[in-house]
């Protein structure tokens, strides 16, 4: 009985739901009557400097670029997080960029790989082409990503609703994020009807447990019952 026990313990314990996805409703939307969202702050600091993508492109490409010059965009949110888009005039450099108020972060990527927004706990939109800050999610070349680098930000992990998979249809290839509001809604272009969307995060999807989970069970499991017939 003390074993059975212990067995069903250690079997809940591996095969534990994975933490729950945000799920994102979708509605078709006109501007200037319902293509409105919140917003975020940002930054009352200045923003990276010359010197910050010097040391950052130099570091990722192993030359010197002590000596290059950028030129860059700069749009912000209120944790002194810095993002936009930015171009060298000596090595071709043309990427995003997030500096996180004392050093740039990301990016390597070349463009179009582009942030779009960030908002105030750190959730960046933008368009990745290259299938590296959109990996596993259900729309391309948008993304939904967290802080990262260097290469490209970190894919947060997101789905969209029965409803918004059956509005989007075989376009999803067509919608561009443009804006994200504190509340993690988000509003993008597509090519529907509207050209307009609205995401609207609805809630966690039920999950299921992980298939490594169970192969991770079989040896302490065997461990267990080797334990208990030397007691």
């Amino acid at each position: 009985m003390k074993t059975l026990a212990l067995c069903a313990f250690a079997l809940m314990a591996c095969a534990a739901p994975a933490a729950p996805v945000l799920v994102y409703d979708a509605a078709a939307c006109v501007p200037g009557i319902n293509c409105t969202i919140g917003g975020h702050g940002s930054s009352p600091g200045s923003g990276p400097a010359n010197s910050d993508f010097q040391t950052f492109f130099s570091a990722q490409f192993g030359i010197d670029l002590s000596g290059d010059s950028f030129t860059w965009t700069t749009a912000s949110n209120a944790n002194g997080d810095a993002f936009g888009h930015v171009d060298d005039t000596d090595f071709g450099i043309h990427t995003a960029y997030l500096w996180n108020g004392s050093a740039v972060l990301c990016c390597t990527l070349d463009d179009p790989y582009a942030i779009a927004d960030g908002n105030d706990h750190d959730h960046f939109i933008g368009e990745d082409l290259y299938g590296v800050s959109n990996s596993g999610q259900p729309l391309f070349p948008a993304f939904l990503a967290g802080p990262g680098g260097p290469e490209a930000m970190a894919p947060l992990d997101y789905a969209l609703s029965p409803e918004a998979t059956a509005l989007i249809g075989d376009i999803w290839w067509s919608v561009r994020f443009v804006a994200i509001a504190n509340d993690d809604t988000i509003l993008a272009t597509w090519g529907g009807p509207t050209g307009w969307l609205i995401f609207t995060p609805g809630g966690a999807a039920p999950s299921v447990p992980e298939p490594v989970s169970i192969l991770l069970l079989v040896p302490a499991l065997a461990a267990m019952r080797r334990r208990l017939r030397r007691g």
